[in-house]
């Protein structure tokens, strides 16, 4: 049963705004574009090495840790690695430039395909207005994460806006969670957490007494042997449910 929040922590990368979905297509339509070079390997076979390259990339929390405060420079080191381990790079120093090009191409898009989701500001201006404390917490480069706070008119929607390179830490870490809980006047069993990550945004903060809602708007499948989260939503028109069932609606 969820309780009623006197606060709410929300994530922000594919949780109030579309960041970060399927990356394949992009790749490939990138990878497309410069075929004749890359020859002989095809560009649905260079996709995979790619998206294979990248996983291992992000799957070491250190790594991860580092490189998502520099995430233009780290894509850069991802298709470069890539084609490294294809031996793609060897012999001509024009792919190089043709890897960078492809990876600064890809962020790129990426940023320009970001979108609002439905119901985001509709959900947070519903909770403002019924005395809710809202948190906003996000991992991530200072300037690269304020830009998407400025760009969806996020800023006046909340209380607490902590971005992890303006900070100098960042979700899992104990810090990040109860720094939001200070800057808010709110204890943990007071305070829901919202995101998209199983880790940052049930695992950890469930760990720590908050209430918990996975944002699965990927549809993926819980990993094994983990706590469940209080609460899983597939897109955010399942707040409102929510908020009914603890009278906020």
């Amino acid at each position: 049963m969820l309780n009623r929040p006197k606060a709410i922590l929300f994530d922000l990368d594919d949780t109030l705004i579309s960041a970060y979905a399927d990356p394949g297509p992009v790749w490939q339509a990138l990878l497309s574009e410069h075929a004749e070079a890359l020859s002989p390997h095809d560009p649905e076979e260079l996709t995979a090495h790619v998206g294979a390259y990248a996983a291992e990339f992000w799957s070491d929390p250190a790594r991860h840790k580092t490189w998502r405060l520099k995430l233009y420079d780290a894509r850069r080191e991802i298709i470069r690695g890539a084609f490294e381990r294809m031996d793609i790079l060897k012999g001509d120093p024009r792919l190089a430039l043709i890897a960078n090009d492809i990876a600064d191409r890809y962020s790129a898009r990426r940023d320009e395909a970001m979108t609002l989701f439905p119901d985001s500001h509709a959900l947070l201006d519903h909770l403002k207005e019924k005395g809710i404390k809202l948190a906003l917490i996000t991992n991530g480069e200072a300037a690269m994460q304020r830009a998407k706070v400025e760009r969806f008119e996020l800023t006046h929607r909340f209380d607490h806006i902590q971005i992890e390179g303006e900070v100098g830490f960042g979700k899992p870490e104990e810090e990040a969670y109860h720094h939001a809980l200070g800057a808010l006047d709110v204890r943990a069993e007071e305070t829901w957490m919202v995101g998209d990550n199983y880790e940052w945004e049930v695992i950890a903060p469930a760990a720590l007494g908050l209430t918990t809602i996975w944002h699965n708007s990927h549809k993926a499948a819980p990993p094994e042997g983990k706590p469940a989260p209080h609460h899983t939503l597939e897109d955010l028109s399942g707040f409102w449910p929510l908020l009914k069932k603890t009278g906020l609606a």
